[in-house]
């Protein structure tokens, strides 16, 4: 049987794009090939291949693309999400998007339209599928994240994480509340409230302290009968954690791989 190669364009290409741009390359066998990258910062793109450098990302279609992959900021997805998806199928890691009222729907009426798809990567969420698959049943759902400060874009919570010299609480409300304070390091709690009881109904909490060196994200989902704790702690460089650029690989081999072998979906 022919092998079908599927296209995958990267939008960012900081510390998690090119680890996956890398990872995507180093298995020729995965049934992948990247056809483009482009970045806001186009000094991001000097080094790379003319065939694989897009400056302009109006341009994207040119390179026939079977799926494009956001990894930089939210406002890719509400600048040009719709405009991808009149052409081709989206993912995108700035879940925070989706917090903005209406952005949702947008993105659903030109999938219906155009019959192309969105997805959602897991990213640090573990117990994605429980909090899914369940998502009738909840009657609250808590997620708490505790970082050191300077892991943190604190720059439209206005606030300097070198004045924070004690365990302290940044947030504590809707998770849609968060959204839009901190866009580039609550893509986690998005995630779970997309998967879940909704933006409004889910309870999230931001926490930071100066000593610490990890990176801390737990999940509380209580119903009828059923009661969900997960925490995961990880080592965090920038406001990313060490997991992250493995687990959005692993969703975009879910979706684009086309190699042969056992795949767990």
């Amino acid at each position: 049987m022919t092998q079908k190669i599927t296209r995958v364009g990267l939008i960012g290409y900081g510390q998690i794009g090119a680890v996956v741009r890398k990872m995507i390359e180093d298995d020729p066998g995965n049934g992948m090939e990247v056809v483009f990258i482009h970045d806001a910062d186009t000094r991001r793109l000097d080094s790379l291949p003319a065939n694989l450098a897009l400056r302009d990302l109006g341009d994207f279609a040119s390179r026939k693309p079977d799926l494009v992959v956001e990894m930089a900021h939210p406002d890719v997805t509400r600048q040009w999400g719709t405009t991808i998806l009149e052409q081709t199928n989206y993912m995108f890691i700035s879940v925070t998007a989706l917090a903005d009222v209406g952005m949702e729907e947008k993105l659903l009426e030109i999938t219906r339209r155009r019959g192309t798809r969105v997805y959602i990567p897991h990213g640090g969420v573990v117990g994605m599928d429980a909090l899914r698959e369940n998502r009738d049943v909840w009657e609250e759902v808590h997620v708490v994240m505790k970082k050191n400060p300077k892991n943190v874009d604190c720059a439209r919570a206005g606030v300097d994480p070198n004045t924070i010299t004690k365990e302290t609480v940044l947030y504590d409300g809707t998770t849609r509340g968060i959204c839009p304070i901190f866009p580039r390091n609550v893509n986690t709690h998005a995630s779970i409230a997309y998967a879940g009881i909704g933006f409004d109904r889910t309870h999230s909490v931001m926490i930071v302290d100066p000593a610490w060196d990890k990176a801390t994200v737990s999940i509380h989902a209580k119903g009828p009968g059923v009661d969900l704790h997960v925490e995961r702690v990880e080592a965090i460089t920038g406001v990313t954690g060490a997991s992250t650029p493995a687990s959005i690989f692993n969703s975009v081999q879910m979706i684009g791989s086309t190699g042969p072998g056992i795949h767990l979906r």
